[in-house]
């Protein structure tokens, strides 16, 4: 005797009450959990944990605001449905599920050539010769790859898997074999029915395992991005007043924690070229080349451990140090380029060899010649030419004590060059896109396992009654545990396995173009991504069997 009206208030009471009372226990599991994180947070950027419990107000009422939009959306959403809805159609719904197309080879296929096409794309160096990256260019390239591997697994899913389903029940000695023969013809039911969630779960998982990744292994690269930035643990242009400097020397060795390993002077000259046409950056930049003498340069990339960047040059060679990253297309054609430098004797250099990574960070980029060119450089008084000092000591990433004593006494033109502020800066930046990144993506993940599991038990309810009749018909909780296994792990191993695959051909891309070592971060990730999962199907196998067969 309700009318719809009535029903549709009630659903909305539910719905609304239900979103209530999730976001009272979110907000009190969140507000004891936040010493946790902020401790995890803290950890992650470098800091000792400071202060204590805290309580927000105003993140109370900016989460209650949006969560209460959100419950208010679906609670109406739900009403508008009840209303718009015949109660004949309300008491079937569970028949309408997604139509299953009809197998197609030629899409099949289509959705397996598209996506090889994007792992193909994705997996080509960007530097290699006759690679797709340089024909296509980078924005163009990446919006392939997109379009491809979105279109092939909703193809893949769509008409690949209900295409191999079919040729396995046309083997008949699989078919008939055991209880396959209600695995298979259910399991393609379950995969049609849930077709256009595990397309937007495979993308979506993907998706959240390449952010994760790229944002963990940046994370994990600090300590070489701070190196490269920061070459030696401190640099500074000398003072011209020697007591000034005397003063900065002894507070570097002050620290009995962190001694000093080394110390090194090194002096280049900012040369122009009498070329006009110059397309370096580092060139551009400091108006002319930094030339360093090849025994300043050779003793301080020997001093900073890196043998393999020692030159060996003649007369009017050179070797070029890059600042700015190069293709390796761009750093070859550099290779046996001469130019004339307007100093004494107007020189002209041929550059040997291109190296990347410069050992003085307070200068972009370097021009190493030989001590015999470089004296004759230092005789033209007009010439400027720069003095730095480049120190190194123990364990710089915990020097912030002696970091904070030697930015009090370098003078600021000396432009004190640290890298444990660096290594810091770097750290901290990386670190909240990390956490955020992190917290977010597992939650998503999770949130993907629970779209899964609740859809996979509205589906158990519905099938009550099949599996009743298979009971009757000799059927044991044993066989029909067995079954659903079957059925259930194709339905959680689809997301899993494509999230895995599209992130991992992502992520090789995205270490061609950040030149990072993605490895561990991804092992990491997919680790515990496929570990939710493995957590959810198992939960998702024995509520549906519970549901169907009933408790033991």
């Amino acid at each position: 005797g309700l009318r719809k009206k009535e029903i549709g208030r009630m659903l909305f009471y539910e719905n609304f009450l239900m979103g209530l009372g999730a976001l009272v226990v979110g907000i009190l599991a969140g507000t004891l959990l936040s010493k946790i994180f902020v401790t995890i947070l803290l950890n992650l950027i470098n800091i000792e944990n400071i202060g204590g419990f805290a309580f927000s107000w105003d993140a109370v009422i900016q989460t209650s605001i949006v969560f209460l939009i959100i419950t208010l959306f679906t609670s109406f959403s739900g009403y508008r449905i009840i209303y718009r809805t015949t109660l004949l159609d309300l008491f079937h719904s569970e028949a309408k599920r997604e139509k299953s197309p009809k197998p197609s080879f030629i899409l099949a296929l289509l959705s397996l050539l598209l996506i090889a096409l994007g792992y193909t794309i994705a997996g080509q160096p960007l530097e290699s010769k006759g690679s797709i990256w340089i024909k296509l260019g980078l924005p163009v390239g990446a919006l392939v790859i997109l379009a491809s591997v979105i279109i092939g697994t909703a193809l893949f899913i769509t008409f690949f898997l209900p295409y191999l389903l079919a040729k396995l029940r046309n083997n008949k000695k699989l078919f008939y074999k055991g209880s396959n023969i209600i695995s298979t013809s259910q399991l393609t039911f379950r995969i049609s029915s849930n077709a256009k969630t595990l397309i937007v779960i495979s993308i979506l998982s993907a998706t959240t395992l390449s952010v994760i990744g790229t944002i963990s292994s940046i994370y994990y690269q600090a300590n070489k991005s701070a190196g490269t930035t920061a070459p030696s643990s401190f640099e500074y242009v000398i003072p011209k007043d020697a007591k000034t400097n005397n003063t900065i020397l002894k507070t570097a060795e002050s620290d009995p924690e962190h001694p000093v390993e080394f110390k090194e002077e090194s002096t280049y000259y900012i040369v122009k070229a009498k070329e006009t046409d110059l397309d370096f950056i580092e060139y551009n930049i400091n108006e002319g080349f930094p030339v360093i003498s090849e025994s300043d340069y050779n003793e301080l990339v020997k001093k900073q451990e890196t043998p393999e960047d020692i030159v060996q040059l003649k007369d009017n060679q050179a070797q070029m140090v890059l600042s700015f990253t190069y293709d390796e297309r761009s750093r070859n054609e550099m290779v046996g380029e001469k130019y004339t430098l307007a100093s004494p004797g107007s020189p002209t250099v041929q550059i040997k060899s291109v190296v990347q990574d410069s050992p003085l960070g307070n200068v972009q980029g370097l021009l190493v010649m030989t001590d015999k060119q470089v004296a004759q450089i230092a005789t033209d008084k007009n010439i400027p030419s720069v003095n730095l000092e480049s120190i190194s000591i123990k364990n710089p990433k915990k020097a912030q004590e002696l970091d904070e004593k030697l930015q009090a006494v370098v003078p600021k033109d000396s432009m004190l060059l640290s890298y444990t502020a660096t290594y810091q800066e770097i750290i901290t930046v990386t670190g909240v896109l990390l956490f955020i990144g992190m917290f977010i993506g597992f939650v998503f993940l999770a949130a993907t396992g629970s779209i899964i599991y609740f859809k996979q038990l509205t589906e158990a309810y519905n099938d009550i009654g099949t599996f009743d009749i298979l009971q009757k018909i000799g059927l044991n909780r044993k066989d029909i545990r067995k079954t659903l296994a079957k059925q259930l792990l194709v339905v959680f191993l689809i997301p899993l396995v494509i999230g895995i695959l599209h992130s991992s051909f992502a992520l090789i891309g995205l270490s061609h173009m950040l030149a990072l070592d993605l490895t561990m971060p991804v092992i990491i990730s997919t680790g515990i991504y496929t570990l939710m999962y493995i957590v959810y199907y198992f939960l998702t196998l024995n509520s549906y069997t519970n549901i169907v067969v009933g408790k033991k």
